[in-house]
């Protein structure tokens, strides 16, 4: 995986600084919301022995920020074709709902943070169409996000044990480890003028949790990232 991180941000800053003149290409800033879930938690952490008509689960969304830098090059000549890396912190996860018909209820929240390195292709369908429709976009990109905060797990509960919730949530992190995410990230938009208004669909690829070894029959499982970010951004030339 270090590898792999390695390459992306060669690709990332390689992308833009080879052989593009200086008043070619921008830098700028991004900021929105995100909106996420992680899949199969039920799964992992259920055995299939207890009947399904004993309890119920949902996965909750989780909605956060997100901020970051990107840099941007559109190839000249009226091209429909740009470039657009970009390196962007997300507050992203999901939550787990519980109750059963013992009366317990609980809420397991994963509340990971990650630094998305993106390095995105944007194409430009209506560049021909007049200036009115010309900033309109869609991208694609593979990327790559490193979990800044992979034991941050909140556990809630309706016990009246004092301090049992704070007992069980340090258990889960210790057996329940937050991974690098990969993705396709699929994204449509549109430029008016410097201001980069986008939408972002970020398909999860492999697993983002690592279930440890432990005593509560848990097990490893491919627990998905999906998450959708809106952002606002601004684009300032080198130059300037």
């Amino acid at each position: 995986m270090k590898h792999c991180l390695t390459l992306s941000l060669l690709f990332v800053f390689g992308t833009v600084f080879a052989q593009l003149p200086d008043d070619e290409y921008f830098f700028g800033f991004k900021a929105g919301a995100t909106y996420s879930t992680i899949d199969e938690i039920k799964t992992t952490l259920i055995r299939p022995v207890h009947p399904e008509a004993t309890y119920n689960t949902s996965i909750v969304p989780r909605y956060g920020a997100a901020a970051g830098l990107f840099f941007y090059y559109k190839f000249r000549g009226g091209s429909f074709l740009a470039i657009q890396p970009e390196i962007v912190f997300a507050m992203q996860g999901g939550d787990f709902k519980y109750d059963d018909v013992n009366g317990l209820e609980y809420m397991i929240q994963f509340r990971y943070e990650y630094l998305n390195i993106t390095p995105q292709f944007k194409i430009y369908p209506l560049a021909e169409f007049g200036e009115g429709v010309s900033g309109f976009h869609i991208g694609i990109a593979p990327q790559i996000g490193v979990n800044l905060a992979s034991t941050n797990i909140i556990y809630n509960s309706n016990t009246e044990v004092i301090g049992q919730d704070l007992q069980i949530q340090q258990n889960l992190r210790e057996v329940l480890k937050g991974k690098t995410d990969v993705s396709i990230a699929l994204s449509a938009g549109i430029e008016i003028g410097r201001l980069f208004l986008e939408a972002r669909w970020n398909v999860g690829l492999q697993d983002v949790i690592e279930t440890q070894a432990n005593g509560y029959y848990f097990i490893e499982n491919r627990n998905r990232s999906n998450s959708y970010q809106f952002t606002v951004g601004y684009a300032i030339p080198f130059d300037q």
